[in-house]
């Protein structure tokens, strides 16, 4: 996720590949027909389903309603396959194995990015049209999913889970170690992460070793740049040779030798970010509205002592507010070659447009927060107090270009050498790193 969802490290899929070839096999042609009572004018049948929407995920409950009451309604079984969180190898693996699922409920990002070209997946962009979508569907939600993230392109899949991800700040550990205010500059940040230290407790919390530390020292990185240059960077290189870029690097190095990150930070990953965190240990987390649910459910409290703003920015930005991401690019719908076939689309047809009725979407906002892909009033369905919080962001922070599309297939490799920025690297060796895992 993303990663715009939480997402470890990818060593788990090699081990877990051949398991995941026969599970798919396991839930291929020998389905046994539904009962007589599920059968429908579809004729029943069934739809092989890879998820995002995994076992303790905030939207796999949702989901499961929803694929419930398809099959009750139409006798079409799910086979459902849970991705693994390597889930972009998971089913390149099945598909090279001729095992390819018909749907992928997954993120855009990192290898999905390159299905459409590689042949893994179909453009929708006549489904959307077709299936009576068009009219719901946020243009703005459309074009990040379209191949180069603008207007015009082909449309690589269908977006569903928008997010906000903004700055967390627990104001009760801020108040105790006398830092009256959320810092809004990097000045302010470097003065209250010392207080911080002084009192006892962790700065700045991320994982430096994953998709969460690669995130946030985007946001930092791209402080001085405008946002075309940006993109332009993030998907051809030239880190090194853009000086407003490597201002950008200089600062995060600057922040990182000033001690805003907690102690050993380049070791960390996303859930010992969200454990140290949650457990008062550190004050300031980068964290998506995904986890707005998730940190009630801790059962800490810590829901009811947190602000959510944007990063601090420094003297010269060209944003003029802290900043924070906001888009589309999390989990949506990503139909394959096989799953476009005549048996099977109208079945995937029926399933996906199921997903963007109302009560559904809301179904959605409730339990896991996302931000909607479609038009309507869901404030109703915003019961999360983090939730309601993040809807009037748009006032206070500005919003920075989120990697994942830009930086595509590089990403692993650009992780592991922010891994090294986290740690001790300068600013010259990581732009380097940078440029030779964007072009490598």
């Amino acid at each position: 996720m993303h990663r715009t969802t939480p997402r470890a490290v990818r060593g788990v899929a090699a081990f877990a590949a051949g398991a995941l070839v026969l599970s798919l096999a396991a839930c291929g042609s020998d389905d046994p027909a539904p009962g007589p009572a599920a059968a429908s004018a579809t004729g029943g049948g069934s739809i092989d389903v890879v998820t995002r929407f995994t076992a303790g995920n905030s939207a796999a409950q949702a989901q499961k309603r929803v694929f419930d009451a398809f099959t009750a309604e139409t006798g079409i079984k799910i086979n459902l396959t849970e991705g693994l969180e390597a889930i972009d190898d998971q089913v390149e693996t099945a598909v090279a194995a001729g095992k390819s699922p018909d749907l992928v409920i997954v993120n855009l990002f990192d290898k999905t990015v390159g299905w459409l070209d590689a042949g893994v997946t179909v453009p929708v962009d006549q489904y959307v049209k077709d299936w009576g979508l068009a009219d719901k569907m946020k243009p703005e939600a459309l074009d990040e999913w379209r191949v180069g993230g603008v207007s015009g392109g082909q449309l690589q899949g269908l977006p569903f889970s928008g997010f906000s991800w903004p700055l967390w700040y627990n104001t009760d550990l801020l108040t105790k170690a006398g830092v009256t205010e959320v810092p809004k500059s990097t000045d302010e940040l470097i003065a209250a992460a010392k207080k911080l230290r002084d009192a006892g407790v962790g700065p700045v919390t991320v994982g430096g070793n994953d998709w969460t530390g690669q995130k946030l020292f985007y946001q930092i990185a791209q402080s001085f740049t405008d946002a075309a240059t940006m993109q332009k960077v993030m998907q051809e290189g030239g880190y090194c040779a853009t000086p407003s870029v490597l201002n950008g690097i200089k600062l995060f190095t600057d922040l990182r030798d000033a001690k805003v990150f907690v102690d050993n930070v380049a070791g960390l990953s996303a859930d010992d970010m969200y454990a140290s965190f949650y457990s008062g240990k550190a004050a300031i987390m980068s964290a998506g509205s995904w986890a707005y649910t998730e940190s009630k459910a801790s059962g800490t409290g810590i829901e009811t002592h947190t602000t959510l703003g944007g990063f601090p920015v420094p003297s010269g930005s060209v944003y003029p507010k802290p900043t924070a991401y906001q888009g589309f690019t999390g989990v949506g719908f990503m139909i394959t070659k096989q799953g476009a076939e005549a048996d099977k689309i109208d079945k995937v047809r029926q399933l996906v447009t199921k997903f963007y009725d109302q009560p559904t979407v809301g179904d959605f906002v409730k339990d896991a927060s996302i931000l909607p892909p479609v038009t309507g009033d869901f404030a109703s369905y915003a019961t999360d107090p983090l939730l309601k919080a993040s809807l009037g962001l748009d006032a206070n922070v500005d919003y920075a270009v989120l990697p994942d599309v830009w930086i595509g297939s590089a990403s692993d490799p650009i992780t592991q050498v922010l891994t090294g920025a986290y740690g001790e690297a300068s600013p010259q060796e990581i732009c380097e790193g940078l440029d030779t895992a964007t072009k490598g």
